[in-house]
C-alpha cells in the first residue's frame, strides 16, 4: 500500500520563491546584457556616425552606383561556396604554420647563427669579389674564344693534370725557389763559366731535359709544317737524323 505524502504549505512556498528567485536572475541578467548593449551601442554610434562622414566626404558619391553595389552583393552570395573552397585551404595552412612555428624557430636560429660564421670568415666578402672576376672573365672573352675553349677543354683539363703531378709540381718550386735566390746576384757569366758550370751533374741534367723539351717543340712544329715545306739545314733527312741522333747522344751523355 502506497502512502502519498502531500507537500507542506510552507515547502510550497518555498519551492516558489526558489522559482522566482530564478526568474529575478535570469531577467536580472537580461537587463545587464541589454544595458551592456546599450552602452556598446551609444559608444560604436559616434564612431560609425563619423566614419559614414568621412567616408562619403571622400567618396564621389555621383560616381557610386547602388545598383553595381547590389550586383556585386548578389554575385558574393551565389558564389559562397566558392569563397569558402578558397578559404579553407588558407585554413588549414594558417594551422599548419602554427604547428610548425616552434619546430621553425630553432632552425631559423641555427640558419642565422651559421650565415654569421660564414660572413665573419669572409665566405660572402669572397663570394662578392668573385662576381667581379666573372665578369672581367665575361668580358675579356668572345663568343669564339668560348667556342675554342670548349673544342680543347678536355686536352687543357689533360695538360693541367699532368703539371699538377708531385714531382712536376716540386721542380717548378725549386725553379722558382732558385731564381727567387739568384736575382740579387745575377752577373753576365763569361764562357769559361759557363764551361766550368757545364761540370755540374745537376747543370747537364737540366741541359737533357730542356735539350729534351726544345726536341719535342721541333718535332711539333714539323708535323704542322706542309709536306716539302721544310728544308733541313744539311739539305737531306738523312742530315737532320744524323743531326737529332748526336743531341740525342750527348743528352744521353750529360745524363750520365
Amino acid at each position: 500500500m502506497t502512502v502519498t505524502t502531500t507537500p507542506t504549505v510552507e515547502e510550497r512556498l518555498d519551492r516558489m520563491a526558489e522559482q522566482l528567485q530564478e526568474i529575478t536572475n535570469e531577467i536580472r541578467h537580461q537587463r545587464e546584457t541589454r544595458e551592456r548593449w546599450k552602452e556598446l551601442l551609444d559608444d560604436l554610434t559616434p564612431l560609425a556616425e563619423h566614419a559614414m562622414s568621412s567616408t562619403i566626404s571622400k567618396l564621389d558619391v555621383d560616381s557610386l552606383d547602388v545598383d553595381d553595389l547590389f550586383s556585386l552583393a548578389h554575385t558574393l552570395g551565389r558564389n559562397a561556396s566558392v569563397l569558402e573552397a578558397w578559404i579553407s585551404p588558407l585554413r588549414s595552412m594558417s594551422a599548419l604554420v602554427d604547428e610548425l612555428a616552434p619546430l621553425a624557430t630553432p632552425a631559423v636560429a641555427s640558419l642565422n647563427a651559421r650565415l654569421q660564421q660564414l660572413d665573419e670568415r669572409g665566405y660572402f666578402a669572397f663570394a662578392r669579389r668573385s662576381v667581379d672576376v666573372l665578369d672581367n672573365v665575361v668580358t675579356s672573352f668572345s663568343e669564339e674564344d668560348v667556342k675554342l675553349l670548349g673544342d680543347n677543354i678536355v686536352l687543357i683539363l689533360q695538360t693541367v693534370k699532368q703539371m699538377t703531378q708531385p714531382e712536376i709540381m716540386g721542380m717548378l718550386r725549386r725553379t722558382v725557389l732558385t731564381m727567387q735566390q739568384e736575382e740579387s746576384r745575377v752577373t753576365t757569366p763569361s764562357i769559361r763559366d759557363l764551361m766550368r758550370q757545364l761540370r755540374d751533374p745537376l747543370v747537364r741534367r737540366g741541359l737533357a731535359r730542356a735539350l729534351l723539351a726544345l726536341r719535342s717543340m721541333g718535332a711539333e712544329a714539323g708535323s704542322e709544317a706542309p709536306p716539302g715545306g721544310a728544308v733541313t739545314r744539311g739539305g737531306s733527312p738523312g742530315n737532320e737524323a744524323s743531326t737529332g741522333g748526336e743531341a740525342s747522344g750527348g743528352q744521353e751523355r750529360a745524363g750520365r
